[in-house]
């Protein structure tokens, strides 16, 4: 989901495909608009795959036909994102349109390097009430909106209908409790003398990615990005470090990895009954395991409610942009209905406006209307600055534990104490 060549330089760019908009044809009755500037914008991202670079391609294709005075030239981060992009900001060499993560949207609003979309918005009379409110949140700064919503995505149960048939298990339910839960991956553990046959119940991996919605399920929050404070270090987080590595010493049902694979790859090889998976995953299992027959639910249900984990990125737009009007022009397309459809039915993420919710793809496609169903439990996945420390230092907690160097309570009181201790040092 999360967006090398660098851009043609606007030099060259301008002067090789810049659009004659003047020039009338004299084949038609009506003359190309006039432009009194052409707007050049230079784009870049990155793509999770070759599929999803033709489809940003796509989009920014039909964008120029539309607006035959503006002109997208698009490039591609493969790998370093985040600090080739920093670099590109120190050197005043930012692109006009560019795909913001979490990392960026702790640090460049505050910093004065991403444009403002308001004013710009409202000119255009986008109504933000049409995109999921806590995606466009994730995007806000001192009550202004920094950048759309592009995709999202979150958590679900992805389960092997045929593991439970023969088990003669009813499918997980939208209702699902923790413990039933757990008690679902024990009836579905199945021993084997020979490892490579073992089908565990679940994978339950040293990942903040997963174990985060069980703190927040058990009523804990975990840290605050714009005031920089620890919220993991209670009860409720050590009962959440209790119930997921429980599943793994107390009940062993799950591993945290089968063969050092991704657990979508023990999803689909059928060596794990269920997994918490992502939207994603689908392509995986249509493209790579497509005999598989698998159905999804949404995640299980805590004590505190169910929580979920939102993934999401945006499309924002440099400061120092030269054509600030244009560069929201192409967001605001970017980010609405028309591409969004088309992106709901490539698969490869899930779409940021609530009328998506009356797509007929979402009814033909119940895996994927289950997981666009949990956008109202969600929490965003975004720990500011702080992102690597708390991952670093909550992974870290359920590894100790797994390993018996840990009670669940010391792991959680020193991985507090770590990210706290580090704090300082950040940004």
């Amino acid at each position: 989901m999360k967006l090398g060549r660098r851009a043609l330089s606007m030099g060259a760019a301008a002067v090789l495909f810049l659009p004659l908009c003047a020039q009338a044809n004299p084949l038609h009755a009506h003359a190309a608009p006039s432009c009194a500037t052409t707007a050049t914008l230079n784009v870049t991202g990155w793509e999770a795959s070759p599929q999803e670079i033709d489809l940003t391609k796509k989009g920014l294709a039909e964008f120029d036909k539309l607006n035959p005075c503006i002109q997208t030239f698009y490039s591609v981060i493969p790998t370093d994102y985040d600090p080739k992009m920093q670099a590109r900001f120190a050197s005043n060499d930012a692109p006009d349109v560019f795909y913001m993560d979490d990392l960026m949207t702790s640090i460049y609003p505050k910093s004065g390097k991403i444009l403002k979309l308001d004013k710009y918005l409202a000119a255009d009379h986008i109504n933000l009430a049409n995109y999921i409110p806590s995606l466009l949140k994730h995007f806000q700064w001192n009550g202004a909106q920094y950048g759309l919503p592009k995709d999202w995505n979150t958590l679900a149960i992805f389960y092997n209908k045929d593991i439970f048939k023969a088990k003669h298990i009813p499918f997980p339910s939208n209702n699902l409790t923790y413990d039933q839960y757990r008690a679902l991956a024990m009836q579905l553990y199945t021993p084997n003398a020979n490892p490579a046959k073992v089908i565990y119940g679940t994978e339950m991996p040293d990942d903040l990615g997963r174990f985060s919605n069980f703190i927040y399920g058990f009523g804990s929050q975990i840290f605050d990005p714009n005031t920089n404070k620890v919220l993991f270090n209670n009860a409720k987080a050590v009962q959440a470090l209790t119930y997921y590595t429980g599943f793994q010493l107390q009940d062993h049902s799950a591993v945290d990895s089968i063969g050092g694979a991704w657990q979508g790859t023990s999803f689909g090889q059928g060596r794990a009954a269920m997994v918490l998976e992502g939207g994603w995953l689908n392509p995986t299992m249509t493209g790579t395991f497509p005999k598989v027959n698998y159905g999804v639910a949404q995640m299980p249900i805590g004590p505190a409610g169910r929580a979920d984990d939102v993934f999401t990125n945006a499309w924002a737009a440099s400061a120092k942009t030269q054509y600030p009007a244009a560069a929201v022009k192409l967001i605001e397309y970017l980010t609405g209905a028309k591409y969004q459809d088309e992106q709901l039915h490539a698969g490869f993420a899930l779409p940021t406006l609530l009328s998506v919710a009356k797509d007929p793809f979402l009814t033909a496609h119940p895996e994927v209307a289950n997981i666009f169903a949990s956008h109202s439990d969600g929490t965003s996945y975004n720990y500011g600055s702080a992102q690597t420390v708390v991952n670093n230092a909550l992974n870290n907690a359920i590894t100790y534990v797994l390993l018996g160097k840990k009670t669940p309570q010391k792991a959680i009181s020193d991985a507090a104490n770590t990210v706290q201790s580090q704090l300082t040092a950040l940004p």
